[in-house]
């Protein structure tokens, strides 16, 4: 059997097969870091809304305890819902800063029935002073004798 000699430089890869090599590489790598930038931002948001709705769910069982003539709307609402415009220069509406250092207002309207109130939560914050956010629950409270 006839060994073949090795010929010098056939046995790599050239500089061009590297450079494609790392252009793709870096397309890659680029959409991972575009993917993790997306993740970050996601969670932050998650974090907001999660705040939201433990601070709108307080009021909701606040409210379920309150005894039935004493349950009225808060300031804030306008015609049944959120009055947002007003919401941050009304110092009378509730609210408290979450771990992100963004306000978090809570409202909550009351529509009375006889013996049956539906009473609506709402928490409501701005992210960077951007459009608002809100997390509404509703329950309903009964008079019953």
């Amino acid at each position: 059997m006839k060994m073949r000699p090795q010929i010098p430089g056939n046995t790599g890869m050239s500089l061009l097969e590297v450079l494609i090599a790392l252009a793709i590489l870096s397309v890659g790598l680029l959409g991972i870091a575009s993917l993790q930038i997306t993740a970050i931002k996601g969670n932050a948001t998650a974090d907001e809304t999660v705040v939201a709705a433990y601070y709108a769910q307080e009021k909701v069982e606040e409210l379920r305890r309150t005894a039935f003539d004493n349950i009225v709307s808060s300031p804030g609402i306008v015609s049944g819902a959120p009055d947002y415009a007003s919401i941050p220069t009304d110092n009378a509406v509730e609210s408290k800063i979450s771990k992100k250092n963004v306000r978090i207002y809570r409202v909550w309207n009351v529509d009375n029935a006889a013996t049956l109130k539906t009473v609506s939560v709402w928490s409501c914050w701005r992210e960077g002073g951007a459009r608002w956010h809100s997390m509404h629950f509703v329950t309903r409270k009964g008079n019953v004798q």
